[in-house]
């Protein structure tokens, strides 16, 4: 939000400036004349800040080892995926983010149905750092992936069992060390079949167990949706968190047993 007031007011800056600028003119035309070069001051503020953010990110090295947490670069990204959703007039709706003990580090777990939906609890939960478990070709896209990787985001390959598990202890030590959330769609991939829910990976939940974090189950809805409307047409979309499995509701369960009872929440509230 903080980035998008700063761009209203230096759009409206440039307006004002541009308008004194060209002098007195037919009243009919003074009236038309401010919100159409406020207009085209915002697009144009909005495409230097894009140009900007991606100018950033070249200097940013994929492959330095990143061995502390860069906290003003995980807040400006927060800033630009609220930014994105702001120009993208992408509606938010939220529900349970009270049942969040936002003053501890948590596992969030949400279903996956588009590159938006890491967006949706980092702007509503902003002022708490997540960070997402991602797959190594986020590393590889342009911008993206380089704050991706300076923001110590882990990436993970299923492919390779011995990979992944140290993937997940790092995700253990950020939880502990770092006291920042962790986020994670235990179905591995974005879900693009008719079927509300893909088959969770048990593995997910180990994080939380040896963490000993609370998981948060949420369920994201309609951010496929938003992508393909993006900027043409206004996306209603929501974020609920339907429960928060705590570690002595875990402490006794085997992760396959956890990833069967988030499978019945997830699946029971995609249905409604």
């Amino acid at each position: 939000m903080l980035i998008w007031i700063i761009i209203l007011l230096l759009s409206a800056g440039t307006a004002a400036g541009l308008s004194f600028a060209f002098g007195p003119c037919e009243t009919w035309w003074f009236v038309l004349r401010i919100p159409l070069l406020f207009l085209a001051a915002y697009f144009a503020w909005v495409i230097l800040y894009a140009l900007l953010f991606s100018a950033i990110s070249l200097f940013i090295n994929k492959k330095k080892p990143v061995t502390k947490a860069h906290h003003g670069m995980r807040r400006l990204m927060t800033e630009t995926m609220e930014l994105i959703l702001l120009i993208g007039r992408i509606r938010v709706h939220a529900e349970g983010l009270d049942r969040i003990d936002r003053s501890k580090p948590f596992l969030l777990i949400a279903n996956h149905r588009s590159m938006l939906d890491p967006f949706l609890p980092s702007v509503l939960l902003k002022g708490t750092e997540i960070i997402y478990i991602c797959k190594p070709e986020i590393l590889q896209m342009p911008v993206a992936g380089s704050y991706a990787h300076v923001c110590g985001f882990p990436f993970i390959d299923r492919s390779n069992n011995r990979a992944a598990l140290k993937t997940i202890l790092h995700a253990v030590d950020i939880l502990k060390d770092e006291q920042t959330a962790v986020g994670i769609f235990p179905e591995g991939t974005r879900n693009k079949t008719d079927a509300p829910l893909l088959p969770l990976h048990p593995g997910s939940f180990s994080i939380a167990k040896r963490a000993g974090v609370p998981i948060v189950v949420a369920v994201n809805r309609n951010t496929e949706k938003a992508i393909p409307q993006f900027l043409w047409h206004g996306t209603k979309v929501s974020f609920k968190v339907v429960d928060v499995l705590t570690p002595d509701r875990i402490a006794d369960l085997s992760t396959q047993e956890i990833a069967e009872r988030v499978t019945e929440k997830l699946e029971a509230e995609l249905k409604q």
